[in-house]
């Protein structure tokens, strides 16, 4: 269906072609790509499937991205903090943060660190939910674990504070994230 002519496709190449549908939510010619792959006795890779997980989370099918995290264990791949990151992101975006909060205190039980993109989803959640106490404690443990707050992670504390009507605290904290050399804007050049 891929390829016809050329280069065999690889499992690089199919992860490609499945994180770009995935975006699209064309979930049909997913479900193909990964029939062909299974015919081809191309494996997922762990990336293969975190993509997958991770689209279903942001669609709020963290179900669905359970299954697909079963499914990799059982052919032997060890979900990473990636993996588990993505499930925390969904969790927060159902707004079922005491599921998010319990796989994140399960993490280095399973030999994982959080990292900034963990704890930044965690944290969106608790800020989207009116929860910024805990939003707040969960920021500074990021620097006290020696992480530095992304641009994404101080935006979403600054749209937390600002949302619950702390808006002196929000503007400390972006004196704060400028002190520490942090951008206050985010540029996105376009592509020609």
């Amino acid at each position: 269906m891929v390829f016809h002519k050329g280069i065999p496709p690889n499992v690089i190449t199919y992860s490609s072609l499945i994180h770009g549908l995935c975006n699209l939510c064309r979930w049909d010619e997913v479900s193909k790509l990964l029939k062909e792959m299974e015919d081809l006795r191309i494996s997922p890779s762990l990336r293969t499937f975190n993509i997958l997980a991770d689209a279903f989370c942001k669609e709020g099918m963290v179900d669905e991205a359970r299954a697909v995290i079963d499914i990799m264990v059982e052919r032997g791949e060890v979900p990473d903090i990636v993996t588990y990151s993505s499930l925390i992101d969904g969790y927060c975006l159902r707004g079922e943060m005491t599921k998010a909060r319990a796989l994140f205190d399960s993490l280095t039980s399973k030999g994982l660190v959080p990292n900034v993109v963990t704890y930044s989803s965690l944290l969106n959640g608790y800020c989207k939910s009116f929860k910024v106490e805990e939003a707040m404690h969960l920021f500074h443990e990021i620097t006290r674990k020696g992480l530095k707050p992304s641009f994404i992670t101080y935006n979403t504390m600054l749209q937390g504070l600002f949302r619950v009507g702390r808006c002196g605290e929000a503007e400390k904290l972006f004196d704060e994230m400028r002190a520490h050399g942090q951008a206050t804007y985010q540029m996105n050049a376009p592509i020609e």
